[in-house]
Formats: C-alpha cells, structure tokens, sequence
C-alpha cells in the first residue's frame, strides 16, 4: 500500500503549508514581518548604537516602550528632548507629558533644536490621567495622520506622578477628622497601589502603541533604597516609579550615570556649568545586545549633545574599527571601502575625527558623506566645542548633592 505523503515532503510544500495556515488563521508568518517597524533617532550616534545597533539608521525601537532612568542631574530630560527632535526630523509627530512642570522651551529649544511649534505638551496630574492621556493623543493622531507617520510620547516623569487617590488628599482641611477624610479622600493607600496602576494601565499601554504605531519613552529617577543591600562601596537603588512593571513592559532601558561637569571659571571661586559627561547603558534590551554602553557622551546645555561622543568605544564594539596600539586606529572592510585608512583618537575623550566619517560614511551606516554632514548640521556647535582647547574651561568629577543642585539649576534654566 502507498504511503501517503505528508504536507512537508519538499520544502516548497512546507512553506505554502505554513503560508495558507497563517492566512486562514489570522497570523503572521514570522520570516514575513518586521519586528521594528522604524527607529527613533537620539541625537547621538553612540546612544543610537547602544539601542539598536544601528548608528545613523538606528535609535530607540519605534512603536514600543522604552525607559530612561538614573539618578538626579543625569540629563533624562534632555536625551528625551533628543528624541522629540528626532521624531520630528523624521517628519513625525512629538508629543511631551510634562507632569514636573518643568518644561523650559528656551533650554530645550537650545539644548535639542526642537521645533517648539511643533511639540503638543500637556501637564496631567495623575497616573490615571497620564495614561488615559497618552491614549486619546495617540488615537487622536492617527484620526488626522496615516500609520506611517511616527509618534513619540516622552513622559517627563513617573516618579513625579500621584494615584488619583493620592491627588485628593490636597483638598482635605488643617485637622481633618477621619469622617473629612472617608468623604474627600475615600480610602487609605493600599499596598503596592502605584504600583498596581502602572501595571494595569501598561497593559493597556502596549496595545495601544500597536494599534496606533505609537513610541513611548517614560522617564524615570533612581533613589536610595533604605535599607536596601548592595555590594561594598555601592549604593543599592530602586526606581522611583512604576514597581516591577516598567522594567517588565518596557522593550529597551537605558540607565544614565553623570561622570563629568563640564565647567567654566568665572571667579576664582565662581564656575559655570556648561554641560555634563554620561554614561549611558542599555539593560534591557529586545532589539540589539543588552548591556552595551559607553562613556563621556558630552551633553552641552547651550549647544545641545554631541553626537559623536561616545563613538570610538561603540565602533571597537560593533568590530568596524581595528585598534594599532594605543590611541592609532583603522577602518575595517567593507567600511573603509578599499581605502586605507588610519586616525589617531582618544579613549579617554572617546569620539572620532569628523574627516574620517567624511571619508569612510558607511562607517556610521550612512551612504555618502552628504548624509553624514546633513545628520550632523544641527549639532555643528556641540561638535566644534573642546573643553580641552577652551580657555577656563575645566571638567571634574561628580561628587554630591552640591553638584546634583548646580546641574539642576542649569537644567531648569
């Protein structure tokens, strides 16, 4: 008796098998989709890396959450500022939830080179009021613009954000009684409550984002943990807001360190902060390799983020660039494009010479050096600017709360 054949004798007859029963189920043949639709550029290449793997090309994962976190005065604000200017280069649309208040558009127009015309910002009070808001943005978007145009949402921050519950208790009296309380309030926290929140409206926050192509990127601080346990000579931390949800939910998180100021001498016991020096670490990661980082990407609060700080590490790590003993490089096939070519450059100051990603593009994924110098136009003067060649101008560690409250002071304008 023949042996009846199976669906997949050949392997043409098992990929049809697999197509019609995709089709007829609703589904998706995996080797047939994108699994990131387009990326968000940051502003810096380095960063772009370390969320993608792309440099030029890449960013944070579009149509997904991703969070940036750290302690006070590590520049959250303005690495989402970035990426608002990053979504509007890519003619989308930016969008700012700005529950601290603390929007400066002087600064950010200075420290991003964002559109400010072109950037919707509201000021929702609560955790509920934050999400149904991301929501009715969204899908008020996509009523007006085709799925093809992006949409970032920064939200400015977690931490910052009271339950609605917690919000009413702005309203009780001096000496309330427990009967004032029941009445306005309506109930005493509950366990994990802010928690629960965010893990609910998560949830919903990830359908939401596919339905309407929607990025989101949540900003969020890192505080001492007490009591918590941490190895010798650390400090044990948790983030501000959100519980475990967050990291849970979020595709790509980025955690941000302040290693330098970058000051000015005005008196000899006056200084001027101009910028700062970050570390910036991807810990999670579904797009590209987690744990990629690098160091001393300058952020400049008058002039905005260089986007070649924090290159060199990022092109030893993607293998395009061959180290020749100590600070002599050179450019690695296919990138050079059959040229030799050979740079001096600093792993202390971490960035490449500008002629070089002229003369090799693809080095950064570009394909003409036109690209190269059209990407780069905007950070021109973040670029020119060497606190090693400026008069008075000194770079120290960051050493305490003196220094956070400076930076903050900056940040705020």
């Amino acid at each position: 008796m023949a042996k009846k054949k199976a669906a997949g004798d050949n392997a043409a007859d098992l990929d049809s098998f697999f197509e019609d029963l995709a089709t007829d189920t609703g589904g998706d043949v995996l080797d047939n989709i994108d699994s990131i639709k387009y990326f968000v550029d940051t502003g810096s290449l380095a960063l772009n890396y370390i969320c993608s793997g792309r440099f030029i090309t890449g960013g944070i994962p579009g149509s997904k959450l991703t969070e940036i976190y750290g302690p006070n005065s590590s520049s959250k604000s303005l690495l989402g500022a970035n990426i608002l200017f990053g979504v509007q280069r890519s003619k989308g649309v930016a969008c700012l939830m700005d529950c601290e208040n603390s929007a400066n558009k002087e600064f950010i127009q200075k420290a991003s080179h964002c559109n400010l015309k072109r950037i919707v910002r509201h000021t929702p009070q609560s955790l509920e009021e934050v999400f149904a808001k991301m929501y009715k943005v969204a899908k008020k978007v996509r009523e007006k613009v085709p799925m093809d145009v992006p949409i970032v949402i920064v939200y400015d921050s977690i931490g910052v954000s009271p339950s609605a519950r917690e919000l009413k208790e702005v309203n009780l009296p001096e000496n309330y009684t427990q009967a004032q309380f029941k009445q306005i309030v309506g109930g005493h926290e509950q366990p994990g409550e802010r928690a629960k929140i965010c893990s609910r409206e998560l949830r919903k926050l990830n359908s939401i984002m596919e339905e309407t192509n929607c990025t989101v990127v949540i900003l969020n601080q890192t505080r001492a943990k007490i009591g918590g346990y941490a190895p010798m000579g650390q400090q044990a931390l948790t983030t501000a807001g959100g519980g475990n949800a967050l990291p849970f939910y979020a595709s790509c998180r980025i955690e941000t360190k302040t290693q330098m100021k970058i000051e000015k001498k005005i008196t000899a016991k006056k200084k001027k902060i101009l910028g700062i020096n970050v570390k910036l670490k991807n810990v999670k990661n579904k797009t590209h390799r987690p744990f990629v980082d690098s160091e001393n990407i300058q952020l400049l609060f008058d002039k905005g983020i260089n986007p070649i700080s924090g290159l060199l590490s990022c092109l030893l790590d993607a293998e395009r660039l061959e180290m020749k003993g100590a600070g002599n490089f050179v450019v690695k096939e296919p990138w050079a494009g059959g040229l030799e070519v050979k740079f001096k450059a600093s792993m202390d100051r971490n960035d490449i010479p500008m002629d070089v990603l002229l003369q090799c593009p693809a080095l950064i994924d570009a394909v003409s050096a036109e690209q190269v110098k059209e990407y780069l136009e905007p950070f021109q003067e973040a670029i020119n600017f060497n606190p090693e060649k400026e008069q008075d101008v000194v770079q120290t560690d960051v050493l305490g709360d003196d220094d956070e409250e400076a930076i903050d002071e900056e940040l705020e304008g």
